[in-house]
């Protein structure tokens, strides 16, 4: 019983962040058609500054919202100084290929990761460090039994909860957000109802960036931070972006709970070291049975 408990409180406190991690990712392949490599870069170097400023005597709470801001100002920067550049280009022989043209922003991303890495190496020297939560991680007990969830899991989980409450209220009844939406599915049809698409997409790669900023400032009070840490936090979180959808945010979601059961399972009821097996797996399973993903819809061609 014990085990089982453990597994569940931790796969949800685990499973809550990839869930941010992929939501993220949905959001910019929604609007921009880019899976951004780079996210977790991005929330590498907000960390970094969060650090920084925690290790100059700013308070946990300041970091945090400055770390925030930057990621949303960073993921803003990327779309506006680079994507939308790299897309709107007129007459270049290269991007006459549908293919080039789909292929040149993720390398592009890739490029933002490792300069974004290089430069955590020459501004903090690639230090390795540890990253303080504003909650101890402390068991919680139950009379005389301490319960397989600390207080940091509380807050982790507590937190996500309230940000996906408030996403879901953002994109189900703000005008904002429904034009997101429409944006998403028919960006001509959005266009000529007056809604200019360009700055709706740039708006969900700052919203993207914000979402990984808050999932680099969950996990690494966990581990500790250096420019490859949250390497591992793309792969699964693109993974749960797969197997619950690429074209849902709650699919997103949904994927991000699954894996982080699955890899809760089995490290309590294997061994740590079949995680990957059991993701690969798991991966191959999803796309056999339903390619599209969980919630993701269909592509209808029309001929």
């Amino acid at each position: 019983m014990e085990s089982l408990l453990t597994a569940i409180f931790s796969g949800t406190a685990q499973g809550s962040i990839y869930a941010l991690v992929s939501l993220g990712l949905v959001l910019v392949w929604r609007g921009a058609g880019v899976v951004n490599f780079a996210q977790m870069g991005q929330a590498m170097f907000t960390t970094y500054i969060a650090s920084q400023m925690i290790q100059n005597d700013y308070s946990y709470w300041s970091a945090f919202v400055v770390a925030l801001a930057a990621g949303g100002l960073l993921g803003g920067l990327v779309d506006l100084g680079l994507m939308r550049p790299l897309t709107s280009r007129k007459n270049s022989q290269l991007l006459n290929s549908q293919s080039m043209r789909n292929a040149i922003p993720i390398i592009a991303s890739l490029g933002i990761l490792g300069i974004l890495k290089a430069l955590a190496g020459i501004i903090w020297a690639g230090e390795e460090r540890g990253f303080p939560g504003p909650v101890q991680p402390n068991p919680i007990s139950f009379g005389s039994t301490n319960l397989a969830i600390t207080s940091f899991d509380l807050f982790v989980i507590a937190v996500v909860f309230f940000t996906l409450l408030l996403t879901t209220i953002f994109f189900t009844k703000t005008g904002m957000g429904l034009a997101m939406r429409a944006s998403a599915l028919n960006p001509e049809v959005t266009r000529l109802s007056g809604i200019k698409v360009s700055w709706v997409r740039t708006l969900g790669w700052i919203i993207s960036g914000t979402a990984s900023s808050l999932a680099g400032l969950l996990i690494t009070p966990r581990t500790n931070l250096s420019p490859n840490t949250l390497d591992l936090l793309l792969i699964i979180g693109f993974t749960a972006a797969v197997v619950g959808g690429l074209t849902s945010l709650a699919g997103a979601v949904l994927g991000g709970f699954i894996l982080g059961y699955v890899i809760s399972f089995v490290s309590v009821y294997s061994a740590p070291e079949n995680v990957f097996i059991a993701i690969l797996l798991f991966l191959l399973f999803a796309l056999f049975v339903r390619p599209q993903g969980i919630l993701g819809s269909k592509e209808v061609r029309r001929v």
